[in-house]
C-alpha cells in the first residue's frame, strides 16, 4: 500500500510564485522552509519516542505492583491499586496520542530529492598522477553546490512546454543545462514527480531531459561541442520521422522512471523495515511458515495487542496477562484472545496443563 505517497507536496514547484517575485530567491526561500520543517519535526518525534519510552517504563512497573497485589505480595499493603489503576490509563491514554501523532507525521511526511536515499558508503580515491588545475576544479565542484547556484534556471527549464522556448533556453543556459550535474538533476527530478504523483509534471520533465540527452548523444557523434548541434537538433525533430523516433525515446525513458519509482518505493520501505530488524541469529520466516492454527499470523496479531499484553506475553508472567485482560472490557479481552489463539500465541489447553 503506497497511499502514502499521494498527497505528497513538492517543495520547490513554482506554481505558488508570484510573476512579481524573483523565481531563484523563490526557490531558495521555500527550499530553506522545507529544511526548517524536516529539522522540526525530527525533533518533535525524538521527543515524542523519548516521553513514550519513560511512560512505557512506567506502564511496566505499575503493571508489577498491580500483579504482585493481586498475589497477595507486600505491594498490597502499602499501594492504592484504584489510584494505581487510574495512573495506568492515563499512561496509556498518553502513549496513544503520540504514537498516533507520530502515525500521523510518517504518513503526511514530504518526500523530496534530499529525504529519499541515504549515503551507505563513502569512498576517497587519491590519485597519485598530477591532474590538470581546470579538471581538478570541475571535480571540486559538488553537485549540492551545482544544484543550489543552478535550480532555479534547471526548474523554469523542465517546466518549459513550448519547444522553441525549450531551443532558447538551451541557447542562453547551454553551459547549465548540458552539464552532468544537470542531467543528475533532472533524473531525480522525475524520479521525485512520478513518486509523489506528478505522472504529468514527470512526462514533462522526461521530455526536455531527452532534448538534453539527444543534443549530448548527436554532439558526440558528430564530435562537436553541444551548442553546436542544438540548432540541428531541433531541426531534425521538425520533421516527422525524426520526431516519431525522438517521442518514442521520451515514452521509454519515462516508462523506466515509472518502474523505477516502484522499486524505489519498495525498497525505501524494505529498508525501513531493516532498520527494526531483529537479532541476526533468529531464522526468518515466511508468514505461511508463521501462520498459526486458526490462520492468523502471530507477527501480524502480536503487533495488534495493548502494550501490557504485549509486555506479559514477552515476559511469559500470567499475572501481568491477567491484570492487562481485567484492564479491558470483556468484549475487547475476548477479542484479543481469540486472535492470540487462532495464531498460536495462545494455546489454551496447554497453559491450562501449565496453570494445573
Amino acid at each position: 500500500d503506497y497511499s502514502k505517497w499521494d498527497n505528497i507536496e513538492i517543495s520547490d514547484d513554482e506554481a505558488d510564485c508570484h510573476p512579481n517575485i524573483d523565481k531563484a530567491s523563490w526557490f531558495r526561500m521555500k527550499h530553506r522552509s522545507r529544511v526548517e520543517r524536516e529539522d522540526t519535526e525530527a525533533a518533535d518525534r525524538k521527543s515524542m519516542e523519548a516521553e513514550n519510552r519513560a511512560d512505557g517504563e512506567r506502564e511496566s512497573e505499575i503493571l508489577r505492583i498491580l500483579a504482585e497485589i493481586k498475589a497477595g505480595g507486600e505491594a498490597a499493603e502499602y499501594e492504592d491499586e484504584e489510584a494505581l489503576s487510574g495512573e495506568l490509563v492515563e499512561v496509556r491514554t498518553r502513549v496513544k496520542e503520540r504514537v498516533d501523532k507520530i502515525d500521523f507525521m510518517e504518513k503526511n511526511k514530504k518526500w523530496n530529492v534530499d529525504n529519499m536515499g541515504t549515503v551507505t558508503h563513502n569512498k576517497t580515491i587519491i590519485s597519485g598522477k598530477g591532474s590538470d588545475p581546470s579538471d581538478l576544479r570541475d571535480a571540486v565542484e559538488s553537485y549540492s553546490n551545482f544544484v543550489e547556484e543552478h535550480e532555479a534556471v534547471l526548474e523554469d527549464y523542465l517546466a518549459t512546454r513550448d519547444i522553441e522556448q525549450c531551443k532558447g533556453k538551451i541557447h542562453e543556459h547551454g553551459g547549465t543545462l548540458l552539464h552532468e550535474h544537470a542531467q543528475s538533476y533532472i533524473l531525480l527530478s522525475c524520479l521525485e514527480d512520478e513518486m509523489n504523483g506528478y505522472h504529468d509534471k514527470m512526462v514533462l520533465s522526461a521530455r526536455n531531459s531527452q532534448i538534453l540527452s539527444h543534443v549530448t548523444e548527436l554532439a558526440t557523434s558528430l564530435q562537436r561541442h553541444p551548442r553546436d548541434v542544438v540548432l540541428p537538433f531541433f531541426k531534425r525533430i521538425a520533421e516527422e520521422q525524426y520526431r516519431k523516433g525522438f517521442e518514442e525515446a521520451v515514452a521509454g525513458f519515462a516508462s523506466r522512471i515509472e518502474n523505477r519509482a516502484v522499486e524505489k518505493r519498495k525498497e525505501m520501505d524494505a529498508a525501513k523495515a531493516a532498520e527494526g530488524g531483529g537479532d541476526d541469529d533468529y531464522e526468518v520466516l515466511s508468514k505461511e511458515e508463521r501462520v498459526g492454527p486458526g490462520g492468523l499470523d502471530p507477527v501480524e496479531v502480536f503487533e495488534t495487542l495493548p502494550q501490557s499484553m504485549q509486555e506479559a506475553f514477552e515476559a511469559k508472567d500470567m499475572a501481568m496477562l491477567q491484570v492487562a485482560l481485567e484492564a479491558m472490557t470483556p468484549d475487547e479481552a475476548k477479542k484479543h484472545m481469540d486472535a492470540c489463539e487462532k495464531s498460536g500465541l495462545w494455546v489454551a489447553n496447554k497453559a491450562q496443563a501449565d496453570a494445573e
